[in-house]
């Protein structure tokens, strides 16, 4: 499948002037950074749900697509352990500081799936492709709760509590993606009643999520956080190795969608995971190290991730 890189371009630009009037929003003090927490927990609990829900209630039925999202999961539960072991190779190899090295492995192997995933797959491949990011999504939500918290407790000197399976599975955006699953292989018609309020609700999840972005990266001191080198060889392999790595994996993979490996690779080409500095705050990771990784990984993919997708 070939992109053309101006339509790449265009989208993924309007996506960064969203970012842009969040980090502008904060530096003029027009909103206290503090409402970002607000913010986000109405993108996760509210509007997010409703563009999950919606992405698959509103495709037109097919029956192969059970076997493409088999195929996608089977995928997401190879590749994860799979970059986390890279990771942590890569990580002795480079000699990361041991109370950097949990996080850097964290921000190596786990991308910013929803928050940026969703709206780029939105924008360049549609709701076709929105709706396989979700079910690749499953498998990012089990490991990043699970593997990737390991990760960063491991090297925190801490003990480590193994989150419950009960806050891994029962989220907003787990029950939307099992309720849109129920809907759409039972073919179960959605009145408009609730279709037009939900989309109404999914629509704000890009804008919102772009500004929430532009918050964090606006409550930032760039230049303090462009001199370390061990967030740039992290930042480097998650927007750049991951995803080389993982499309050139996927060309070994028969898939009868052809959205499954652009929606993928560019899933894995997105900066690190917001998780990083919540499971960061709850097992003793470093949260400097998380801040600089995050602030990089999100301004350097706007050169990389259209270069990901010329690759295509």
């Amino acid at each position: 499948m070939q992109l053309d890189f101006m339509v790449v371009f265009e989208n993924l630009m309007g996506l960064f002037l969203l970012i842009a009037a969040g980090a502008a929003s904060v530096r003029l003090k027009l909103i206290s950074p503090e409402a970002s927490a607000h913010f986000s927990a109405l993108l996760m609990k509210v509007t997010a749900p409703c563009t999950v829900f919606i992405s698959l209630v509103t495709k037109e039925y097919d029956p192969s697509f059970l076997g493409d999202s088999l195929m996608i999961l089977a995928t997401g539960f190879i590749l994860y352990p799979l970059l986390q072991f890279l990771a942590s190779r890569c990580a002795k190899l480079l000699r990361v500081p041991q109370g950097k090295r949990g996080i850097w492995i964290f921000g190596c192997t786990y991308s910013n799936v929803g928050f940026m995933g969703y709206p780029v797959c939105l924008a360049l491949f549609g709701p076709e492709g929105l709706a396989l990011s979700v079910i690749y999504t499953i498998t990012f939500n089990l490991y990043t709760y699970s593997l990737g918290a390991l990760s960063i407790a491991s090297y925190s000197g801490a003990a480590f509590e193994k989150p419950p399976l009960r806050k891994i599975l029962l989220t907003g955006i787990n029950a939307a993606m099992l309720l849109s699953l129920i809907f759409y292989f039972g073919q179960i018609p959605l009145p408009q009643l609730i279709a037009a309020p939900v989309t109404y609700l999914s629509n704000v999840t890009t804008p919102l999520s772009m500004f929430i972005i532009g918050m964090a990266l606006g409550n930032s001191r760039g230049m303090d956080l462009l001199t370390d080198k061990d967030a740039w060889t992290c930042t480097i392999f998650r927007l750049l190795i991951c995803p080389v790595l993982v499309l050139f994996l996927l060309r070994l993979i028969p898939y009868r969608n052809p959205l499954a490996l652009p929606v993928i690779t560019v899933t894995m080409a997105m900066p690190v995971a917001g998780a990083a500095a919540f499971l960061s705050e709850i097992y003793h990771g470093n949260l400097n190290m998380t801040a600089k990784i995050s602030f990089l990984s999100n301004l350097l993919s706007l050169v990389t991730i259209p270069l990901i997708c010329l690759l295509l």
